[in-house]
């Protein structure tokens, strides 16, 4: 990491914070000999000292089939951003947090643990409580990460904006 500075994958407030405020996690597979990435809504729980983030998608698809192939990924999240302007400098920058971590992607098999993963993804957006349809249910697969490692990045400002100082 350049900006040693900025580096706060050892705080693990500003981590849980950064994962809180994120709306979006990006899942990168390996596509032959090229990279395939696509956001996702996500679910998270920490557990034991282990992270776990959650997705579902459609049973039949592209990601599907990779994730078939190889059980390992990368992902990213990124927290709210602001740009800021210094007009006597003449220079911008944006206060941000992001997250870039790996990890082993697996289906949850379970029908209890399915459930209980889609009300995590629910309520990362606040919304644990929705009624799911169960037909619907059927039609998608759900997808925990078990997180191997990850970095985390965050300016002074993000920081300070979301109470982590």
């Amino acid at each position: 990491m350049r900006r040693i500075d900025r580096d706060s994958s050892a705080d693990e407030r500003v981590i849980e914070e950064c994962i809180r405020d994120s709306q979006v996690i990006r899942l990168a597979l390996a596509d032959g000999d090229s990279p395939y990435i696509v956001p996702l809504c996500f679910g998270y729980e920490k557990k034991d000292d282990k992270r776990f983030f959650y997705i579902h998608k459609n049973r039949h698809g592209h990601l599907a089939e990779l994730i078939g192939m190889n059980g390992m990924c990368t992902f990213e999240l990124e927290g709210s951003s602001r740009l800021f302007l210094d007009h006597e400098k003449g220079t911008c920058n944006m206060d941000y947090a992001s997250i870039i971590g790996h990890g082993k992607i697996a289906i949850v098999e379970d029908e209890a643990e399915r459930e209980r993963c889609l009300v995590l993804l629910m309520d990362h957006y606040g919304r644990g409580d929705f009624d799911f349809d169960r037909r619907a249910m059927k039609a998608i697969l759900v997808y925990k990460i078990e997180v191997a490692e990850l970095t985390c990045k965050a300016t002074r400002g993000w920081k300070e904006a979301h109470g982590c100082l």
